[in-house]
C-alpha cells in the first residue's frame, strides 16, 4: 500500500511538471503585437523626419509581431492617438506651473494616415506603417509629440512588457544645418567691453525652412519663459565649393520682426563652412562638419524690465554629423 501511495504522488509530480511545462511553452509561442519606438531618457522616441520645401514629410514606424514562431495568420493592427499618456508624462516630468516646457500634442492638421489599420500578412513578422506630415505653420518654439497606440481587439494580444504597445514619437524636423552646435568658441560680452566674456557649451538648431535655423540668443536659457522673444534666425546663402571639396557661403541673420525690442542686428559679416573628413577610426563613417562665424548684437529686456542690457556675441560654433553612406535611408544613416 505504501509503494502505491508513493507511486501516486510521483505519477501527481509528473503531470504538475508536465502541466507547467506545457504552461511555458503556451508563454514560449505568445505572439504579441508592439510598435518598435525605443524609449531614451526623456520617455520618448524619437524620430527625425527631413523638412522639404513643401512643409510635408513622411515616417515609416515598425509594427512587430512577436514570438519564437513564424506569423501564420494575417493580422489587422487597429492604431489610434491617445493623448492621455502624454498628459500623464508631462504632469511627472514638469514642475507644476510650467506648461510651456510641456511637449505639445501635435495637432491634427499637421498629419494623417492613410488608414488607421496596419495590415501585416501571413508571413511576415514586421510591418512598416507610414504618416504622412505637413509642418507648415507650426509654432517653432514648441515640442511636438504624436503619441500613438495600439488598440486593443480579440484577434490579436498586445504586447504590455514595457508599455510596447504605445509610441509617443517625439518629431525631430532636420535640414543640412540643423543639430546641437558646440558653442564653446562664442564669446558673449557686454556690450562697450572686451574681457571677462560669458559662454555657454551648446546651441540646438531648429529647422525654420529648408535653408534656415534658429537658436537662442547669447546666454538665453532653453527653459527661459521668455525665450521665444529670443530667436536668431539663420538663413544660409548657396556657396561655392573649393578644389577640396568645402562649401563656403554666407549667412543672413535677424531676429523676429514682431520682436523690435530686443533688437538682433549683425555686426558684420557671417559666414559658414561645410566639409566631410573621413572618420578616423570607423572606416565607413563620414564626419560632416558645419561651422558658422557669427557676430552679432541683442538686447536683454526680461531678466531686469528696468534696465535693459545689450550684449555682443562674436565667435564660431560647429555642428558635426557622423553619417554612415552604406546605409540608403538618410534619417537612419545619420547617428543622432
Amino acid at each position: 500500500m505504501r509503494k502505491l501511495y508513493i507511486l501516486g504522488m510521483m505519477l501527481g509530480v509528473c503531470a504538475m511538471f508536465s502541466a507547467c511545462n506545457d504552461e511555458w511553452k503556451d508563454e514560449l509561442y505568445k505572439q504579441t503585437i508592439s510598435f518598435k519606438a525605443p524609449v531614451g531618457d526623456n520617455g520618448l522616441s524619437e524620430i527625425y523626419v527631413r523638412y522639404q520645401p513643401d512643409g510635408t514629410g513622411t515616417f515609416q514606424l515598425p509594427v512587430i509581431v512577436s514570438g519564437s514562431q513564424t506569423n501564420d495568420r494575417n493580422i489587422d493592427v487597429k492604431i489610434r492617438v491617445d493623448e492621455d499618456t502624454l498628459q500623464t508624462l508631462n504632469e511627472a516630468r514638469f514642475p507644476v506651473g510650467r506648461q510651456d516646457l510641456w511637449y505639445v500634442p501635435l495637432a491634427e492638421q499637421h498629419y494623417s494616415f492613410d488608414s488607421n489599420i496596419c495590415h501585416i500578412p501571413a508571413g511576415e513578422s514586421i510591418q512598416l506603417y507610414p504618416i504622412n506630415f505637413n509642418f507648415d505653420g507650426l509654432e517653432l518654439d514648441d515640442k511636438y509629440v504624436l503619441p500613438l497606440t495600439i488598440e486593443e481587439d480579440p484577434s490579436y494580444m498586445s504586447n504590455k512588457y514595457k508599455g510596447r504597445y504605445k509610441a509617443l514619437l517625439r518629431i525631430n524636423l532636420f535640414n543640412d544645418y540643423s543639430g546641437t552646435y558646440n558653442t564653446t568658441l562664442m564669446n558673449i560680452y557686454i556690450q562697450g567691453t572686451s574681457s571677462d566674456p560669458a559662454k555657454v557649451d551648446t546651441r540646438v538648431a531648429r529647422v525654420v525652412d529648408e535653408n534656415t535655423i534658429f537658436f537662442y540668443a547669447g546666454s538665453t536659457w532653453v527653459e527661459d519663459e521668455h525665450r521665444s522673444r529670443y530667436k536668431v534666425f539663420a538663413e544660409f546663402e548657396e556657396g561655392t565649393k573649393d578644389e577640396e571639396g568645402t562649401i563656403k557661403g554666407k549667412v543672413r541673420l535677424y531676429g523676429d520682426d514682431h520682436e523690435p525690442d530686443i533688437n538682433i542686428q549683425p555686426l558684420g559679416e557671417c559666414t559658414y563652412e561645410k566639409r566631410v573628413v573621413q572618420h578616423e577610426t570607423i572606416k565607413y563613417m563620414e564626419r560632416h562638419l558645419t561651422t558658422l562665424q557669427l557676430s552679432y548684437k541683442y538686447t536683454d529686456v526680461t531678466s531686469n524690465p528696468a534696465y535693459p542690457m545689450t550684449y555682443e556675441v562674436r565667435g564660431s560654433m560647429t555642428m558635426e554629423r557622423q553619417i554612415n553612406p552604406l546605409i540608403p535611408d538618410e534619417d537612419q544613416a545619420i547617428q543622432w
